[in-house]
C-alpha cells in the first residue's frame, strides 16, 4: 500500500532487503507510538532506536545522517497520510455523489477535520519540519496542492450549472487556498482558537467553510442540515 510513497521519501536510504525494510518499518512504528506521549521536540534519535528495539547505527544505515530524526518523522507522515486516504476512499466506495455544491463541500470539509483530529500529533511536526528542512517535503507539498487544485476544479465543473464566478480556474485555486488556511490555523494553533467565536465541532466548522466558498462563487444558498432542522 505504501511502496510508492515510500521508495521516494526523502532522506530515505533505498531498502532493498527484507531485514532492511523490516528495521525501517519498526523505526516509523516507534516513532509513532513516540509522538502519541510527547512532542517530536523531545525525541530523540537513541530514543527512537530504543523504543524500535535496534542499535542508533541501524537509524543511520537507512536514514539521512544530518536529520535522521525527521526523515522518519517525514517517511511516518507519508505513510500515515496515505494510508488515511485510502481508508476513507475504500469507506466511501459505491457512496451517491452529493445533489449540490455545498453538500459536497461540507463533506470536503467533515473529512479534512477528521483527519486532522486523526493525524494532528504526526502532520503539526511533520509541517512544521518541513518548514525548516525544505528540501524534505516541498516537492511532495507541490504536489499536494496540485492535487487539491485539481480536486477542487473537477468538483466545480461538476456543478457549474450553481455557480456565477467567471472563471473555474481562478475559482479553485481560490478555493484551495482557503481550505488549506482554514485548516492550516486549526492545526498549528489549536488551543489559540478557543477564545475566538467559532465553530469547535467538526460538522459545523464545515457548513460555516461552505457558506463562505458558496458565497465567493456566487452560489445561491442551499439548504443544509441546520436550516432543515429549523423549517
Amino acid at each position: 500500500m505504501f511502496s510508492s510513497a515510500e521508495a521516494a521519501t526523502p532522506g530515505t536510504k533505498p531498502a532493498s532487503q527484507r531485514r532492511s525494510r523490516e528495521t525501517r518499518d519498526k523505526l516509523i512504528t516507534a516513532l509513532d507510538e513516540l509522538l502519541r506521549e510527547k512532542d517530536f521536540g523531545a525525541i530523540s534519535v537513541a530514543e527512537i532506536a530504543n523504543r524500535a528495539g535496534v542499535s542508533v547505527a541501524s537509524i543511520y544505515q537507512r536514514f539521512d545522517n544530518r536529520n535522521a530524526a525527521v526523515a522518519i518523522l517525514i517517511a511516518l507522515y507519508l505513510r500515515r497520510v496515505t494510508q488515511w486516504w485510502s481508508d476513507l476512499a475504500d469507506g466511501a466506495s459505491g457512496r451517491a455523489g452529493s445533489s449540490s455544491l455545498r453538500e459536497a463541500l461540507v463533506l470536503v470539509g467533515r473529512a479534512a477535520w477528521r483527519q486532522f483530529d486523526d493525524l494532528r500529533y504526526i502532520m503539526r511536526p511533520a509541517y512544521l519540519q518541513s518548514r525548516l528542512h525544505p528540501d524534505l517535503l516541498d516537492e511532495h507539498w507541490r504536489t499536494q496542492e496540485e492535487g487539491a487544485v485539481g480536486g477542487f476544479l473537477s468538483l466545480l465543473r461538476d456543478h457549474a450549472e450553481e455557480i456565477r464566478h467567471p472563471d473555474l480556474t481562478r475559482a479553485a485555486s481560490m478555493v484551495t487556498y482557503f481550505f488549506n488556511l482554514m485548516f492550516l490555523g486549526r492545526l498549528l494553533h489549536p488551543e489559540g482558537m478557543s477564545g475566538w467565536d467559532i465553530p469547535t465541532e467538526g460538522d459545523e466548522f464545515a457548513e460555516e467553510l461552505a457558506d463562505f466558498v458558496c458565497g465567493y462563487l456566487g452560489v445561491t444558498r442551499t439548504s443544509g442540515p441546520r436550516e432543515q432542522a429549523a423549517s
